[in-house]
């Protein structure tokens, strides 16, 4: 044993599109091989490939996460309510609609966890680039 770390290769920094496509597939955004998540709620301590901790150090990385999973949830809220409201002008099933929005609202962070994590982890990663210190094995 000659007490060196092994370092994966240097991989050139991902665009946005890439990242993208990485986070809607669930892979790793750093190299785009491995899965994230081991299940639907656990997610993998760090890359099987690349060795990226896929949790961001840094206080304000798990926040920044849930934000992020709430931000979508609205939005998606907002874009389903304006749909409905236009199409059905004048006559909104309020009733209805106040009780599926509810519910969607408590369904929609649940279901949408592990892609907000996933873009979050992306978007973060092409705003601070991966050091070498993120991939040691």
């Amino acid at each position: 044993m000659s007490g060196r770390v092994d370092r994966p290769p240097e991989r050139p920094a991902a665009s946005l599109p890439q990242l993208a496509v990485r986070a809607i597939r669930a892979r790793c955004p750093h190299c785009g091989d491995a899965p994230v998540f081991a299940s639907w709620f656990r997610r993998h301590e760090r890359c099987a490939v690349c060795r990226l901790r896929l949790a961001r150090p840094g206080p304000d990385y798990f926040t920044g996460a849930i934000f992020f999973t709430l931000a979508l949830s609205e939005g998606l809220f907002a874009a389903i309510l304006l749909v409905t409201v236009v199409s059905r002008w004048p006559d909104v099933p309020w009733d209805r609609l106040t009780w599926v929005a509810a519910s969607g609202m408590l369904v929609a962070p649940i279901l949408l966890h592990p892609l907000s994590q996933v873009v979050f982890l992306s978007l973060d990663i092409f705003w601070r680039p991966v050091t070498d210190d993120e991939c040691v094995r």
